[in-house]
C-alpha cells in the first residue's frame, strides 16, 4: 500500500522522535570523558571515588547526578541536527538543572554553575527574562566565576545591548582581574585601559570559590552504575505517567536519597 505524503511525512516524523527518546539517560563512556570528575563517581555510588566526592561536596551530592545529565543532554543540544532533536535535549537539560534548584541547597558549591547553565538553556530557548535572572544568580552566588559575567555579555550583545554588555564585564573584571576572557571582552566592548580596580574578595567569598582537590588515584570499581530515571518526553508526543521506581518518598528518582 502506498502512503499519502502527510502519512509519509508523520510516520517519519515518529520514527525521528523515537530515535530521540531511546538514547540513554545516562551518559555513554564517551559522553562520560567531557564530564567533570565528581560527574563519573556519582554514576558509580558506593565506590571509592564516589565516597571521596560525597565526602567533599557534602549532603547535596546526592542530587548532582540532575546536574551531571543537564550538562550531558545540553552537550548532546549542540551536536543535534534535527529541530526536534534539539528540542528534547534542551527540554532535558533544563529539567534537570530546575530539579537542582528545588532540590540542592542555594548554598550548595556547584548552584552558581547550576544558574549558568540555567542561563544557557533560557537563552537558547529565546526566553530572556529568565535568562538574565538566572544568569545574575550565578553572579550573585559567586562573583569570581568569570563564566556567568561572560554569558551575560554574551546574551547583551546579542540583543544590541553593548553598554550593558561592557558594564557586566567590567563588574566581572574586578572580582576577577586576571582572567584573559574578561580582559578580552572588556576590550572588544570598547572599554578604556587600565582595567577596572578590583575588588578584594571577602575571606567569605574566597572559601565559597574553593574548589575540592582532584581525588588521589584510585583502583576502579567494580561497583556498576545503577538504572537511570526516564527523561521528560519530546515535544510532540502526548506525556506519558513516570515510572515509580525510586523510593517511596520520591518514586521518580533512582539515585535520589530518601
Amino acid at each position: 500500500m502506498k502512503l499519502s505524503k502527510p502519512l509519509l511525512f508523520l510516520a517519519l516524523a515518529l520514527v525521528a522522535i523515537s530515535s530521540h527518546a531511546l538514547e540513554p539517560w545516562v551518559p555513554t563512556d564517551n559522553e562520560m570523558a567531557s564530564l567533570p570528575d565528581f560527574c563519573k563517581a556519582r554514576f558509580k555510588e558506593g565506590s571509592p571515588e564516589y565516597k571521596y566526592w560525597a565526602s567533599a561536596l557534602g549532603k547535596d551530592y546526592g542530587h548532582t547526578h540532575h546536574y551531571c545529565a543537564g550538562v550531558n543532554f545540553l552537550n548532546r543540544y549542540y551536536k543535534a541536527r534535527s529541530k526536534q532533536g534539539k528540542s528534547f535535549n534542551l527540554k532535558n537539560a533544563r529539567t534537570n538543572f530546575e530539579y537542582m534548584v528545588s532540590h540542592a541547597a542555594p548554598t550548595y558549591s556547584l548552584m552558581p554553575d547550576v544558574h549558568s547553565s540555567l542561563g544557557t538553556v533560557f537563552s537558547l530557548t529565546n526566553q530572556p527574562a529568565q535568562a538574565i535572572t538566572h544568569l545574575n544568580k550565578a553572579i550573585e552566588l559567586n562573583p569570581r566565576q568569570p563564566r556567568a559575567y561572560n554569558l551575560l555579555a554574551d546574551y547583551y550583545t546579542k540583543i544590541k545591548q553593548p553598554a550593558n554588555a561592557l558594564k557586566i564585564i567590567t563588574e566581572g573584571l574586578r572580582h576577577n582581574p586576571d582572567t584573559k576572557s574578561l580582559q578580552r571582552r572588556y576590550t572588544e566592548l570598547g572599554g578604556k585601559l587600565p582595567y577596572p580596580e578590583p575588588i578584594e574578595p571577602t575571606p567569605a567569598l574566597e572559601a565559597e570559590a574553593a574548589k575540592p582537590e582532584e581525588p588521589p588515584t584510585l583502583t576502579p570499581s567494580s561497583v556498576e552504575p545503577a538504572a537511570s530515571p526516564t527523561t521528560v518526553p519530546p515535544a510532540p508526543v502526548e506525556p506519558t505517567a513516570e515510572p515509580k521506581i525510586g523510593s517511596p518518598t520520591n518514586p521518580y528518582c533512582r539515585f535520589c536519597p530518601d
